[in-house]
C-alpha cells in the first residue's frame, strides 16, 4: 500500500514539475531570457528526480541498464543538476548580478564543485559491490559498504554547502519595481528557500538512517523512506514558488497590456495608414500557444508603440513639455496633495506622444526639424526598465495634468497659427 501510494505521488508531482517545465521552455522561443531557462531546467530536473525515484520506474531503469540501482546515482545527481539551476537563478535574480561577466565567473566557480562532485558519487558507485535494487532505501540497505557512505558524503556536503549559499542569496535579494510586484516576489522567494531548506531535513533523515542501520540490530529502512517525505515537500514549495511567478508575471503582463492598449489605440491605431494595414510592425500568426503566452503578445504590443513613436517624430514638439512642466509647478505651489512616484519623464514623453497624435490626426503639417525634439523624453532609459516606463508612459495618458498640457499646447499653437496667417 506505501508503495502504491508513494508511486501515485512520485508520479503526480513528475509528471506536473516535468509538464510545468515545458511550458516554460516553450516560452523561451518568445522570450530569450536566461532566467526562463533557468526556471524550465529546475522543473524539468525536479519531475526527472520524482520520475527516477518511482519504484517500478527505478527498477525498470534498473534492468534495462543492467545495473539495479542506478537510479540511487541518477537522483543525487539530478538533485545536484536541480540546486545548481536553483542556485544560478537566484543570482539573476538581483539586477545588479546579472552583468553576463559576473554570471561567467560564478559558472566558473561553481561548475568544477558540481561536476566533481557527481564524477566522484559515479567513480564510488560503480566501484561499490551492490546487490538488489532498494528503491528509496538504498542509503539504509548498503550502509555498511563504505562506497555508498562516501557517496552520501560527497552528495550531502555539497547539496549543504550550495542550499546554505543560495538560500543566504535568496535573503540578501532586493527587488526594485512596483510595490505590489515586489511583494508578490518576496513571497515566491520565501517559498522557494524553504523549498531548498527541507532537502537538508532529507540529507538528516536519510544520514540517520544510516547511522542507525550500521549501530543497531535492524536497518532502519522506514526511516529513509521517511526522508523522501521531506523531499515531496521540498518540491511541492518549490512548484508553489515557480508557479506563483508564472502566474502571477501573466497577470502582471496582462494589466500591462491593457494599460498600453489605450496608448497603441492613440499612437497606432489613429495613423491613416495603419487603418488600412494595422499590422505595422509584426503579422499575428493564430496558434493555440499564442492565446497562452501573453509575454508574446507583451512583445508585439511594444515594438508596435515603438515603431509608432517614430511616425509620430516629425510632430513631437517641445511645447506639450514646458505647459507640463508649468501646470506641475503651479500645481506644487498651490500645496495640493501630490503623488509621491510622480514620474516627469514619463509624464512628459506621454504629453509629447498625445499632443503629436493629435497633431497628425487633425491634418497639421509636421514641424520643421529646428522645432521639433530629436529625443523622446525617456529614450535614455536602461533596456530592462522599459517596459515598465512605457506602461507609466500609457498610465499617464489619461492623467488630467497631461491631458490638460496637451490642450494648453494645442490652443497655443493653434493661436499662433492665427497670428501667423493674419
Amino acid at each position: 500500500m506505501k508503495t502504491v501510494l508513494l508511486t501515485i505521488v512520485n508520479l503526480s508531482i513528475a509528471i506536473s514539475s516535468m509538464g510545468l517545465g515545458v511550458v516554460k521552455a516553450l516560452a523561451v522561443r518568445h522570450q530569450r531570457e536566461l532566467a526562463l531557462k533557468l526556471t524550465a531546467a529546475v522543473l524539468i530536473s525536479a519531475g526527472l528526480i520524482f520520475l527516477l525515484a518511482t519504484p517500478f520506474v527505478y527498477r525498470f531503469v534498473g534492468e534495462v541498464t543492467h545495473s539495479s540501482n542506478i537510479c540511487a546515482l541518477l537522483v543525487p545527481s539530478a538533485t545536484l543538476v536541480c540546486v545548481g539551476h536553483a542556485h544560478a537563478l537566484s543570482q539573476l535574480w538581483q539586477p545588479d548580478r546579472r552583468d553576463p561577466a559576473l554570471l561567467r565567473r560564478t559558472f566558473w566557480r561553481w561548475a568544477p564543485v558540481y561536476g566533481g562532485a557527481i564524477a566522484a558519487m559515479a567513480v564510488l558507485y560503480f566501484h561499490a559491490p551492490l546487490g538488489p535494487a532498494t528503491p528509496l532505501r538504498f542509503a539504509a540497505a548498503y550502509a555498511h559498504v563504505p562506497e555508498v557512505v562516501a557517496l552520501h558524503v560527497i552528495y550531502w556536503v555539497t547539496l549543504i554547502l550550495t542550499i546554505v549559499v543560495t538560500v543566504r542569496e535568496c535573503r540578501k535579494l532586493s527587488f526594485p519595481g512596483r510595490p505590489g510586484l515586489v511583494e508578490n516576489l518576496k513571497k515566491c522567494v520565501g517559498w522557494f528557500a524553504l523549498a531548498l531548506g527541507l532537502d537538508l531535513v532529507n540529507v538528516l533523515l536519510t544520514a540517520a538512517s544510516m547511522i542507525g542501520s550500521v549501530a543497531g540490530p535492524r536497518r532502519l529502512d522506514g526511516l529513509a523512506q521517511s526522508a523522501w517525505l521531506a523531499t515531496i515537500a521540498s518540491c511541492i514549495a518549490a512548484n508553489v514558488a515557480l508557479a506563483a511567478l508564472v502566474l502571477r508575471s501573466r497577470r502582471t503582463e496582462r494589466q500591462d497590456i491593457r494599460t498600453l492598449q489605450t496608448l497603441h489605440n492613440r499612437v497606432v491605431k489613429s495613423d491613416v495608414a495603419v487603418r488600412k494595414n494595422p499590422n505595422v510592425v509584426l503579422a499575428p500568426r493564430w496558434s493555440l500557444w499564442a492565446g497562452f503566452d501573453t509575454s508574446a503578445e507583451l512583445t508585439s504590443l511594444m515594438a508596435e508603440l515603438e515603431d509608432g513613436f517614430g511616425r509620430l517624430s516629425p510632430w513631437w514638439s517641445p511645447l506639450p513639455s514646458l505647459t507640463l512642466d508649468r501646470l506641475v509647478q503651479a500645481h506644487r505651489s498651490e500645496g495640493n496633495d501630490w503623488e509621491e512616484d510622480w514620474d516627469l519623464t514619463a509624464a512628459r514623453a506621454a504629453a509629447t506622444l498625445l499632443y503629436a497624435a493629435d497633431s497628425r490626426g487633425g491634418g497639421l503639417p509636421p514641424l520643421p526639424p529646428p522645432a521639433r525634439l530629436t529625443r523622446l523624453p525617456g529614450s535614455d532609459i536602461e533596456p530592462h526598465a522599459w517596459r515598465q516606463h512605457l506602461v507609466r508612459v500609457a498610465s499617464y495618458g489619461v492623467h488630467p495634468l497631461v491631458t490638460d498640457a496637451v490642450d494648453l499646447a494645442s490652443k497655443v499653437q493653434v493661436a499662433a497659427g492665427s497670428h501667423e496667417m493674419s
